[in-house]
């Protein structure tokens, strides 16, 4: 009896195990992929921009006047789910990285096998990458920072692990681009902007 209960032991912690994918979180692949991320607008801080600029893989034709984010004063989040999910606000946290400087700025820390929860080897999952200023390490989430950007939502390549079909290699983080931090502008800014486009309107009635 205790040599049956610690086989089905055994068997249901290397399922558990088989049922969590791996992916290389990454935005710098060597010859294949590279999208560094940028700080605000040196003109205009709460623009927001993405997409990759020319010397970007793929290349393209974005270009940014922010310096490229360097050190451990921007944190990186990527966030996960299925891949069925639609609204951002329903991934989670995954992982937490920070920038390299110097000739690697705009790069962060790879993450190189990292589980996903959840999800099965062979299985896609959607992704979105979340950077903001962490202000000294003092704010550690996104949605309480005001100085962030993010990717729109991507799926991964099928994630890597041992699969019903097979072992299957873990994929690299691609299919997104980069994209700039922007200063999200307070609350009261929005009602002056509001109140000064009702004042103008008023006063072109009156004329």
């Amino acid at each position: 009896m205790k040599k049956t209960l610690l086989i089905m032991t055994a068997v249901a912690l290397a399922t558990s195990s088989f049922a969590q994918g791996t992916l290389n979180i990454v935005n710098n692949v060597t010859g294949n992929f590279r999208a560094p991320i940028y700080s605000p607008e040196a003109g205009n801080p709460t623009t927001s921009l993405s997409g990759n600029t020319s010397g970007g893989l793929p290349a393209g034709a974005t270009a940014y006047s922010g310096a490229l984010l360097a050190g451990t004063g921007f944190t990186v989040g990527v966030y996960f789910g299925p891949v069925s999910v639609v609204d951002p606000s329903a991934l989670t946290l995954l992982a937490t990285s920070t920038f390299r400087t110097g000739g690697a700025a705009g790069l962060f820390t790879s993450l190189n096998g990292f589980v996903v929860p959840n999800i099965a080897p062979g299985e896609q999952a959607k992704l979105q990458v979340r950077v903001w200023d962490n202000v000294g390490g003092t704010v550690d989430t996104f949605a309480a920072a005001t100085t962030r950007g993010q990717s729109p939502m991507f799926t991964s390549n099928p994630l890597g692990g041992v699969s019903p079909g097979g072992p299957v290699l873990t994929p690299d983080m691609t299919g997104w681009t980069s994209f700039n931090i922007y200063v999200i502008p307070e609350p009261s800014t929005f009602v002056l902007a509001g109140l000064g486009a009702a004042s103008l309107l008023v006063f072109r009635r009156r004329k």
